[in-house]
């Protein structure tokens, strides 16, 4: 079975990663090629976590083919949300996360 993960080498909103994976190991060695291309930045340096409430992410952002295989593989660019543009949420189908669509209900 394959989790999600989120990866990176600073602060996950300078830029993120998202790998699936059966264990943070295997997703930081098959995600770290991916940070690297854009920081340059050294394997230890990689941090992560793993997204617990995966299912929004499953559905919407991975590879379906890969997942069904089990097959880990990196998303580098997941759907995003249209104001904050982070994409560790499930976003509404307005584009928005659930934060920025109460905002924006607020404004309104």
């Amino acid at each position: 079975m394959l989790n999600a993960y989120m990866l990176h080498d600073g602060e996950p909103v300078d830029g993120a990663v998202l790998v699936f994976a059966p264990s943070f190991g295997e997703a930081k060695k098959i995600g770290y090629r991916t940070v690297r291309s854009w920081t340059d930045c050294e394997y230890i340096d990689i941090k992560g976590r793993r997204i617990w409430n995966d299912a929004w992410l499953k559905q919407h952002a991975a590879d379906q083919k890969k997942l069904a295989a089990g097959e880990p593989h990196v998303i580098d660019n997941p759907p995003t949300c249209k104001g904050c543009e982070l994409w560790h949420d499930e976003l509404e189908d307005s584009g928005y996360c659930e934060s920025c669509a109460e905002e924006r209900e607020e404004a309104a």
